[in-house]
């Protein structure tokens, strides 16, 4: 472990871990439900988005075409604007937060240090901890971009990504990871526990042949 890490680290997933739900989604569908008439220009990602649903390699690149699509005639300054507040809002939401998956980060908090690496927008995450009073959670996850002729993900930190993007701030090693997905295998790979939260039975099994001691908690 580097020496400028703490002894005991803990990773988290956020979407499906921390929050019951896609938050990216949820921020997509609210944008969609005011402006109505953007669902035509976002029909055919989305299409091609549910198509990949089989195939995990391309659900990244087609997730990314979908949130420019969804994201089309705004600013990045909006988007972010509108993150914050969900963020915020879902974590005094009891639909939302889960409080067993907040409880735990408290706990390994105090034994050392959490970081939240998430495919989610980084000012979503970052939004939904300080409400609740997290600020000293470290947060790796997906941003905005608002130029190129449109707001876009950039840094996009889904998959094996995560991994790439939590070297990248500094974090190479972690004692424990939680996720729900099997697409954060990879995350789950370096950790001494590994923990998933509320996966799909499918999921369970899947990491169990490569982990047999991998832990599966309903939250």
């Amino acid at each position: 472990m580097s020496p400028e890490q703490p002894p005991h680290h803990a990773v988290f997933d956020f979407d499906g871990v921390l929050v019951r739900r896609d938050s990216t989604v949820e921020l997509l569908r609210r944008r969609f439900r005011r402006r109505p008439w953007l669902l035509p220009l976002a029909l055919g990602p989305l299409t091609a988005y549910a198509a990949t649903v089989a195939t995990p390699p391309l659900q990244a690149p087609a997730s990314r075409v979908v949130v420019r699509a969804a994201l089309a005639g705004t600013t990045r300054a909006r988007v972010e604007a509108s993150g914050r507040a969900l963020g915020a809002e879902l974590a005094h939401d009891d639909r939302w937060r889960v409080d067993a998956a907040v409880e735990a980060v408290r706990t390994h908090l105090a034994e050392g240090a959490v970081t939240v690496v998430s495919a989610g927008l980084d000012i979503t995450v970052r939004a939904y901890l300080d409400a609740l009073d997290l600020h000293d959670v470290a947060v790796v996850a997906s941003r905005l971009d608002g130029r190129l002729g449109g707001v876009h993900l950039t840094d996009h930190t889904y998959g094996a990504a995560k991994v790439v993007r939590a070297a990248a701030a500094g974090l190479h090693r972690w004692d424990v990871a939680y996720t729900d997905a099997a697409s954060d295998f990879p995350l789950l790979a370096p950790a001494r526990r590994k923990v998933l939260v509320n996966a799909r039975p499918s999921v369970v099994a899947a990491a169990r042949l490569r982990w047999p001691d991998v832990e599966a908690v309903t939250w």
